[in-house]
């Protein structure tokens, strides 16, 4: 089942500058992407299309089997949660379980349901013993976490996140990771952080103003020009096994995560 379908998507501001152009895109329900790319690349104008917040000015959009006009935004809107950048654009409520139960009481469920999906929602988060903090007083990384809470609770199809571990510290940006990685939902994850991108999915888009590459990250790793276009850098582990096969004339698949590179060691001991 499709959870995101774009055909053709394009997107100008006022004065006529166009911020992303024949975006074609289809991900399906369950699926993760991440969606990397250089700054200005229209990664963060793309996720607020994909909310319906901002709405095409060409293309065909459909979110959850709607398709998106002015008419059904806010029905698509329910569909998607969004993360922002900065959690303080998101929390704004004196007291952390009022924030994470604002969604859901604004879409009218009974006070029982509400409380069922605070509960259920600051527990996945990670974020159940912050309950009755006010959550200005968090450090960054809680914010973001309360955050998800706050879009959990709501129960969308998809979630958009934007990109979630930046300004974490490293403990902060784990525990993150090990939140998302929980959660059973269609994700797109706009990110610089090409690590987190490895753990959280296996399917990569680089976009520069239009899709530039849309495969997995072993793919992206044989495009040299992609990755250069795009102004990526690779994480360590797949630079250090790049270098390896290349000053010892092995022919390895390149490891991209931790786990990777140890059964790969483990292979070259064994062998």
């Amino acid at each position: 089942m499709v959870a995101i379908k774009l055909k053709g998507v394009g997107y100008a501001y006022e004065d006529g500058i166009k911020a992303l152009e024949g975006i074609d895109l289809t991900v399906m329900q369950g699926e993760r992407v991440s969606l990397v790319g250089p700054n200005g690349a229209g990664k963060s104008t793309l996720l607020h299309i994909l909310d319906s917040l901002y709405l095409p000015t060409e293309g065909e959009m459909e979110i959850a089997g709607i398709i998106v006009n002015k008419k059904t935004a806010r029905q698509a809107t329910m569909r998607a949660g969004l993360l922002f950048q900065d959690p303080d654009d998101q929390i704004f409520m004196p007291r952390v379980w009022d924030d994470v139960a604002f969604g859901p009481i604004n879409m009218m469920l009974d006070e029982l349901e509400v409380s069922r999906r605070v509960e259920t929602s600051l527990s996945l988060a990670g974020v159940t013993e912050y309950a009755d903090r006010v959550p200005h007083h968090l450090s960054f990384g809680e914010k973001k976490r309360v955050a998800i809470a706050g879009l959990l609770a709501m129960d969308p199809e998809i979630l958009l996140l934007d990109e979630p571990t930046a300004n974490l510290d490293p403990l902060g940006r784990r525990a993150l990771v090990n939140v998302l990685q929980s959660l059973d939902k269609s994700m797109v994850l706009a990110t610089h952080d090409l690590t987190v991108a490895m753990e959280l999915t296996k399917r990569v888009v680089v976009l520069k103003r239009k899709v530039l590459y849309d495969g997995d990250f072993h793919g992206l790793l044989r495009r040299p020009d992609i990755l250069t276009e795009a102004s990526l850098e690779l994480p360590s582990i797949p630079r250090l096994f790049s270098e390896w096969n290349a000053r010892t004339g092995r022919k390895n698949e390149i490891p991209l995560t931790l786990e990777e590179a140890l059964d790969t060691l483990e292979r070259e001991m064994d062998g």
